[in-house]
């Protein structure tokens, strides 16, 4: 089987160039987010990673939609996106033993077919009997690592494997999910490289720094960890807090990372290949430059508000007049009507 061969060579691929990467935290915490986007997104509920990364952080987001529906659509699809990021990372009581139970199936399918065959022809016999997907998706993710097919928590589940059209048949369906984590894998190694772009530029754009400067392993943090305030990397590096300041404050006005709270205080800092994070985060409210502290006085805010522009503001024309309803044909007919109706009624 072509698919088989190619998936298998893809994983041991990823897992040559990952298993030691210095970036892997950034590349998990980055796959996760695309792993249950792409989970919610079979089912129908559209989101954007980063506005899934900004409500998991808990970050105020930029509303979307004019109106309430398509805010409730965009409610709805976080919830769902957020619902599966929970099965993935951090599942409750009753979410593990759902996943024992799938381990056990990825276990004895395995057995005679290998851990990738065996997956995909679990997997497909799991939905067959009935069960939800989310569990066999996270227990995948421990399969992997069980199996020695990757040695670090890489979220490879064939998401794309569930579309509306997609084959069912097991002959052609367990292909096409082999397929799948194919193509994951090979979306996995762009964004990484993408993410290594961006933390080789900012190593290099850094400047030349004396013997002690701690700028390098600033960046190396600020890598490995995708969201950092300045508390934090002054505890990893054992650096004051001014220090860390100084190191963001001059990293940023440099352009090598982007800070995406928009906020004085619980400033997060991030690489700039995490900019899209910014433009999600809704800033905070701030109150106008030269107003005082509560409610105008209603005068003020007339005088405060400047008049509009373009308004027409000539009296109305005079109000039409109508001449008056006579309302005698009206009465007649309805005395008419009574007088019939006591007359079948005595009757």
């Amino acid at each position: 089987m072509i698919a088989l061969t190619q998936t298998a060579i893809a994983f041991g691929r990823i897992d040559q160039r990952l298993r030691h990467h210095p970036l892997l935290p950034a590349i998990l915490f980055r796959e996760r987010l695309e792993a249950a986007r792409a989970c919610a997104a079979v089912d129908g509920h559209l989101i954007d990673p980063w506005r899934l990364a900004a409500e998991l952080e808990g970050l105020r987001v930029v509303p979307l939609g004019s109106d309430v529906f398509e805010r409730g659509s965009s409610v709805d699809a976080a919830h769902a996106a957020f619902a599966q990021y929970q099965w993935l990372v951090k599942p409750d009581e009753a979410q593990r033993n759902a996943i024992v139970s799938a381990l056990g199936w990825l276990s004895e399918h395995s057995k005679a077919s290998g851990p990738l065959l065996g997956a995909a022809t679990a997997f497909h016999a799991w939905v067959e009997a009935g069960h939800a997907r989310a569990p066999m998706r996270t227990a995948l993710i421990r399969h992997w690592r069980r199996t020695d097919i990757l040695h670090f928590p890489l979220p490879l589940v064939g998401a794309r494997a569930f579309i509306a059209d997609a084959p069912w048949e097991p002959s052609e369906w367990i292909p096409f999910f082999l397929n799948c984590l194919n193509d994951e894998i090979t979306a996995v190694e762009n964004r990484t490289r993408a993410l290594e772009r961006s933390w080789r530029h900012a190593r290099l754009q850094s400047g030349a720094q004396r013997s002690t400067s701690r700028a390098d392993k600033v960046i190396d943090i600020l890598a490995a960890y995708p969201l950092i305030s300045a508390t934090r990397l002054s505890d990893e590096l054992g650096l004051s807090l001014k220090a860390a300041y100084i190191y963001l404050e001059r990293f940023l006005s440099d352009g090598l990372i982007v800070e995406v709270t928009h906020r004085t205080a619980r400033r997060l800092f991030a690489l700039k290949e995490l900019e899209p994070l910014r433009e999600i985060v809704r800033p905070p409210k701030r109150p106008l430059p030269g107003r005082k502290r509560g409610r105008p006085r209603k005068s003020e805010s007339q005088e405060t508000t400047p008049p509009e522009e373009d308004v027409d503001i000539r009296p109305p024309g005079p109000v039409p007049t109508f001449a008056p309803i006579n309302y005698e044909e009206l009465e007649r007919a309805i005395e008419n009507a009574e007088r019939i109706i006591r007359r079948y009624r005595a009757d």
